[in-house]
């Protein structure tokens, strides 16, 4: 097994998904705010699970090439639905990422634009490929877990052990899967099953941690735009939230400034030119208010990305089991070819 692989993989997964909603915890009460710890803790264990799936579903188109049989075309049609809700629901987010950023350095140092400044740097790192994301992530996905685990351990609250509710854990995993999913689905022709299971089990380990860390952290401040910040300035650490914060922000900006300049390159034809936009994106974005914007986003993006991700499941899976199983298209075209 490659460890260097999988190690990047979970933190370009991790990094992705792990937002200004997240880090705030604003998007942590919008979707599961009364729902007990169990809740969340279930929405990681499914992201995991969902981060194996879109693996073995990215390494099963590879593997298909230009294959014409209906399984080969129904995956390609599959990954084609969720890029086109993805990059749809990725501008939402990554606006609310500019305009979560700009606001909370803006509220730190007094200096406006910053936070466009380092949304249009993730433009810029965005044109690389993945491994660029993923060096970046290595760094910061870890110091992120690190502090919130800290946090959490600070905390007095324990979180209420109340009946799961599946609908917000389901919601909240497929909106997540729409950038993360999709990103980690890119490079995954050469990965192999015992691979994709570490990633799936590492991932949704990290995750229902983090979410339940993130939860109990929040709870007590629902009131505010920022809960996790106005925690962590009650216990005299508000370095520590401003970092969390700044960090999260960081590494869903480049998955998605990567998502969004992959998707609109196919569409414009260009790099430069979708790069442009991403980057005039923004520059719009940073006069949102950060809370309207998850409070009214997010549960719209959820409730989009359960139908779209539930509805292709079926297609992936069938479309893996048709490799056990060549098709006779790709029989006759070995014969040909010998």
């Amino acid at each position: 097994m490659r460890t260097s692989y999988i190690l990047k993989t979970v933190c370009i997964f991790v990094g992705a998904v792990v937002g200004a909603g997240f880090a705030t915890g604003r998007e942590i009460i919008v979707f599961f705010g009364d729902l007990g710890i169990l809740s969340p803790v279930l929405a990681g264990v499914l992201m995991g699970a969902f981060a194996g799936l879109f693996i073995a579903a990215g390494k099963t188109v590879a593997r298909l090439g230009r294959d014409g049989s209906i399984a080969a075309t129904a995956a390609r049609g599959g990954f084609c639905c969720v890029n086109v809700v993805g990059v749809a629901a990725t501008v939402l987010i990554f606006a609310t990422m500019t305009a979560g950023l700009e606001q909370l350095l803006a509220r730190l140092t007094g200096v406006e634009h910053l936070g466009v400044a380092a949304a249009l740097a993730a433009v810029a790192l965005a044109g690389k490929d993945l491994r660029g994301v993923g060096a970046v992530n290595l760094i910061l996905v870890p110091a992120l877990a690190a502090m919130i685990l800290y946090l959490a351990a600070k905390s007095e609250q324990t979180g209420e052990s109340l009946p799961v509710a599946i609908y917000p854990s389901v919601s909240y995993c497929a909106m997540n899967m729409l950038l993360g999913g999709v990103l980690v689905s890119k490079d995954a022709e050469e990965a192999s099953a015992a691979e994709i299971c570490c990633i799936s089990a590492a991932s949704g380990c990290v995750m229902a941690a983090l979410l339940a860390g993130v939860y109990v952290v929040s709870m007590g401040y629902a009131d505010f735009a920022m809960p996790l910040f106005e925690f962590c300035r009650d216990i005299g650490a508000g370095f520590v939230g401003a970092a969390i914060a700044i960090t999260a922000i960081l590494t869903t900006l480049v998955g998605a400034a990567k998502t969004l300049r992959d998707g609109l390159e196919k569409a414009f034809g260009s790099g430069v030119s979708a790069s442009c936009a991403v980057a005039m994106l923004a520059l719009a974005s940073s006069k949102l208010d950060f809370a309207s914007a998850v409070d009214g986003f997010y549960p719209l993006i959820g409730a989009a990305a359960s139908a779209v991700v539930i509805g292709i499941i079926p297609v992936f899976v069938a479309s893996m089991l048709s490799v056990r199983r060549p098709s006779i298209h790709s029989v006759n075209l070995f014969r040909r070819r010998r």
